[in-house]
């Protein structure tokens, strides 16, 4: 188009698609094999094992042969003399047993199998494990030509032991209640330390109805969030500002629960999920830390509130941008949601897949070990597979690359929508019209032309925000010299805090520097970039190609070049909103609900702090798709009028929406588009001497070349 230079739709970066497509067949395949497998005709993966114990002969209680009816794991003395249900010295770690219901003292009432079979330790000459062969002196050598005869004897034995007073958790374990006892088992170095760690992934099982409605909470705030912003509009920095004191003060209030609990108040305890499910000695280290951790967070919320407030921003501005446009077209607010949805169900399959990968292993039958020989007793056991480790990080790699495939879609879409309704003209009142259903023509340019670029970008965008979001939080959320809090009789400490840490990381315009070199146009880190979809957009380039000349365009103009990512606050708070929103709902319906806290019911879940995690992360990644209909909207309509000023200037005034022209300037929107006729008016140049004198003097010129060429 000679007046916007949007060029028409071909395929980009189809190689691409063919790749994704190799990716993602080799991984069903490799999910195929890795579930049919199977060792000496023992399943290779059965995600099972996720959610049962085993006993010392390898077999998943509850669901073995022999073992059916008997679901929970439980660790027999170690001394089978001693008789008294109340006193158990040591126990034996190492092999343990199947029982159908937890031994426990209730009153005066004994519950629960008063002795189980349990298997002893190894007994034999020699230390252990490796039992030394003994030379038997009163058999002489010299028989069938051997040198000397020895003597080996190794002993594995089940005997009937008296049980003891235990309790379950985590639905399958019946642990001591003596403190410490409890410890041993529960300790890293013991049977439960980093197995119960593994044991949890087989929460992703039944967890996916909370993980919805998760999933509709952060929906729901990110929407209000965005309304907010876009409807308040000089409003948008107390917005922000509001959000940021809030999350400071949940924070200190989840510091304030766990320090309590640690402090042995009861009421508090119950409400903190590690008093449940580790020993007490460890539930008050992890309150603690975790204590310290959310009051440092709480700092942190504090400390970029004093950052954006009272600070003169463009940010309003440009929110008022992206917000007109989105309300010229209504159809982007569809967007979003639709790619939450795909998220949720692209989250289900990989942890679901996620669990067979992690329940892979080997059998060992031969543990007695005797001169570095390996025999076979009654004792077996699982131990994990290592080189599915190599299998688990590329399946990962690929689970965060198709996450952000959706992302970078729905970054495509804004950046089309943008483009579209940018170079629209405006109508006579000089205002923007409504476009219906472009969204829906984005989404389908976008999986028709450009699926390999979306699939290239995806692949390395996710990588190189993760640095960029670093230098940024770095350079704008420490105290500064400068900190306002809002409250001048609290400024004097903000400001001396902030002094100190001027101090110590240096100031606050250099820390600006520093992460404006990792985010210049040269940098790698900033061409990989949701900025590259604006020029596969305009252009119809491919994406390495499109990733450079993007940042060229934006640095082309100053004020683009400073103006583009001004919306960054907004984008961050409304992403922690939507993260905390997520995990809150998560975390207390799991922990509080009765079909999940359950450890009868089947809905029973392991550990539902693992899961709140991931609900964290997967709500995180839905509220940075809203945030983009304000960010990535301001970002790319800057980045129009950058490449309408580069390309044909003559139409800036034509397109360019009136809140960015408010933004740019209007003086230098109208120097772009009036002739520069500096000294000569509205004269054509031919009317000068000059002109003549030039095409006077390259005649000459042409013709002297031409006679040396001649001779």
């Amino acid at each position: 188009d000679p007046a916007s230079g949007v060029s028409v739709r071909r395929p980009t970066d189809l190689v691409c698609v063919l790749i994704s497509l190799v990716y993602l067949i080799g991984m069903l395949i490799f999910l195929a094999i890795v579930k049919n497998a199977s060792i000496d005709g023992r399943a290779y993966s059965d995600v099972r094992r996720l959610s049962h114990g085993m006993d010392y002969q390898a077999r998943l209680c509850g669901v073995d042969d022999g073992v059916q009816e008997r679901p929970f794991v439980f660790w027999c003395r170690d001394d089978p003399a001693q008789k008294d249900f109340s006193i158990a010295t040591t126990l034996n770690l190492k092999h343990p047993v199947c029982v159908e219901e937890c031994p426990r003292q209730s009153g005066q009432s004994q519950l629960g199998p008063s002795q189980v079979e349990c298997m002893m330790r190894p007994q034999g000459q020699g230390p252990a494990p490796e039992y030394a062969i003994q030379p038997v002196p009163n058999i002489p050598g010299g028989q069938f030509g051997n040198k000397e005869n020895f003597f080996l004897m190794f002993r594995e034995e089940t005997v009937y032991a008296t049980t003891y007073d235990s309790q379950l958790l985590s639905g399958r374990y019946c642990v001591p209640t003596n403190e410490t006892l409890k410890a041993d088992v529960l300790a890293f170095s013991g049977p439960l330390g980093l197995e119960r760690l593994h044991k949890g992934f087989s929460s992703f099982k039944d967890c996916w109805l909370v993980m919805f409605f998760s999933v509709v909470v952060a929906v729901v705030v990110s929407l209000v969030y965005i309304f907010l912003l876009g409807s308040l509009k000089d409003a948008g920095n107390v917005v922000v500002c509001g959000i940021l004191i809030a999350v400071s003060i949940c924070l200190l209030l989840v510091a304030a629960l766990l320090f309590t609990s640690a402090l042995g108040l009861t009421w508090s305890q119950d409400l903190n999920i590690f008093f449940k499910r580790v020993s007490e000695l460890q539930a008050k280290i992890a309150s603690i830390s975790c204590g310290i951790f959310c009051v440092f967070l709480s700092c942190g919320s504090l400390s970029f509130f004093t950052n954006v407030n009272g600070h003169e921003t463009k940010m309003e501005t440009l929110i008022e941008a992206s917000w007109s446009a989105l309300m010229h077209m209504k159809s982007l607010f569809f967007i979003p949601p639709i790619l939450a949805i795909c998220k949720f169900f692209m989250m289900w399959l990989l942890c679901y897949n996620f669990m067979t990968l992690v329940s892979v292993g080997m059998y060992d039958d031969y543990r007695i070990v005797v001169e570095g020989e390996l025999f076979a007793g009654m004792s077996k056991n699982f131990y994990f597979d290592p080189m599915m480790w190599w299998g688990i990080v590329v399946y990962v790699f690929g689970g965060l690359w198709l996450l952000e495939i959706f992302t970078s879609l729905g970054q495509f879409v804004i950046s089309w929508c943008a483009v579209i309704y940018y170079f629209t003209s405006k109508d006579e009142d000089n205002e923007k019209v409504d476009i219906r259903s472009v969204a829906w023509k984005g989404l389908r340019i976008a999986l028709l032309y450009h699926a390999g670029s979306i699939m290239l970008g995806a692949s390395g965008i996710w990588l190189f925000r993760i640095p960029r979001m670093i230098a940024w939080i770095w350079s704008e959320s420490l105290p500064h010299k400068d900190s306002n809090c809002g409250l001048p009789l609290l400024n004097g400490c903000c400001q001396s805090i902030g002094g100190c840490f001027d101090a110590c990381a240096g100031s606050k315009s250099d820390r600006k520097k520093a992460a404006g070199k990792l985010q210049s146009g040269d940098s790698l880190l900033q061409q990989w970039s949701k900025d590259a979809y604006q020029d596969v957009t305009i252009r119809t380039t491919h994406f390495f190609p499109a990733k450079e000349k993007a940042q060229k365009y934006i640095q082309s103009h100053s004020k683009v070049s400073k103006l583009t990512g001004e919306c960054r606050p907004c984008t961050f708070i409304g992403v922690l909103a939507g993260g905390i929103a997520g995990f809150a709902v998560c975390y207390c319906t799991l922990s509080f609900g009765s079909i999940y806290n359950d450890p009868s019911k089947s809905g029973f879940i392991a550990d539902p702090l693992m899961v709140a995690f991931v609900a964290f992360f997967l709500c995180c990644h839905i509220a940075y798709d809203f945030c983009a209909l304000l960010d990535h909207m301001a970002d790319s309509l800057l980045y129009c009028f950058a490449y309408n000023k580069k390309f044909n200037k003559k139409t800036v005034d034509r397109f360019v929406p009136e809140e960015i022209q408010d933004l740019i300037g209007g003086e230098e929107i109208e120097k772009l588009t009036k002739p520069q006729h500096s000294w000569t008016g509205k004269a054509q140049p031919d009317m000068f001497v000059s002109t003549w004198s030039k095409k006077i003097h390259h005649t000459f010129h042409q013709w002297t070349q031409a006679g040396h060429a001649e001779h």
